[in-house]
């Protein structure tokens, strides 16, 4: 089962953070500070549309909280996912946690990090089905290496983490989700749409610039 309590302050040693500069990682980061945990982030480029953006994004928000940014370059990794197609992908790896997970995993067990934090929340499932099972077994994994791979928000709507990010500190408007990856958002896209729906739940302003 994935770990959904938000009572978060168990740790003893030094996590590490899965950044993307989006509104659940930078909300989980912002809430972790405010608590004082001591953690790292790492961010990955494996070849999405986005990766310029999500760097942009997710380096403002480790420089307001003084926290190292871990940049993993794999891009290349995404050609035989998309060689052939006529029509290429925003996301080029739809099971992209496989990828980028067990690499977090291996540095973390190597570099002496007690847990790998996953900012997943209730609507990624809706995307792809698999990942409650995909993450169960990679949590088998994170175990035999002795380290947690944690899912605190996992039960969580994208517009409650949103709303504990700003209570945190955060300020939207350094944050990036567009899968297109210009400089605005395409307002469009899914993960452009469940933004958009987090600030209409939450009833407060949308500060983000949408193309349409």
């Amino acid at each position: 089962m994935f770990n959904s309590s938000w009572a978060y302050l168990k740790h003893m040693g030094k996590s590490l953070l899965l950044m993307s500069g989006g509104l659940d990682s930078s909300s989980v980061a912002f809430y972790l500070s405010k608590k004082g945990i001591d953690f790292d982030c790492i961010i990955f480029n494996y070849g999405q549309k986005s990766a310029r953006m999500q760097l942009k994004a997710s380096k403002e928000i480790c420089r307001k909280l003084n926290k190292k940014l871990i940049k993993i370059n794999i891009k290349q990794v995404r050609r035989p996912f998309v060689e052939g197609l006529w029509l290429k992908p925003h996301e080029p790896i739809v099971h992209r946690n496989l990828v980028i997970i067990p690499i977090a995993l291996a540095l973390a067990k190597e570099r002496g990090y007690e847990e790998v934090i996953l900012c997943t929340v209730k609507e990624d499932c809706e995307f792809e089905r698999e990942r409650f099972y995909v993450i169960k077994k990679l949590k088998e994994l994170a175990e035999i290496l002795g380290v947690e791979l944690s899912t605190p928000f996992a039960g969580f709507p994208k517009w409650l983490l949103l709303k504990i990010g700003i209570q945190s500190g955060l300020d939207p408007q350094l944050t990036y989700s567009c899968l297109l990856g210009h400089k605005y958002h395409c307002g469009q896209c899914s993960q452009c749409r469940k933004r958009i729906e987090a600030f209409k739940i939450l009833k407060i302003k949308d500060p983000t610039v949408y193309l349409s």
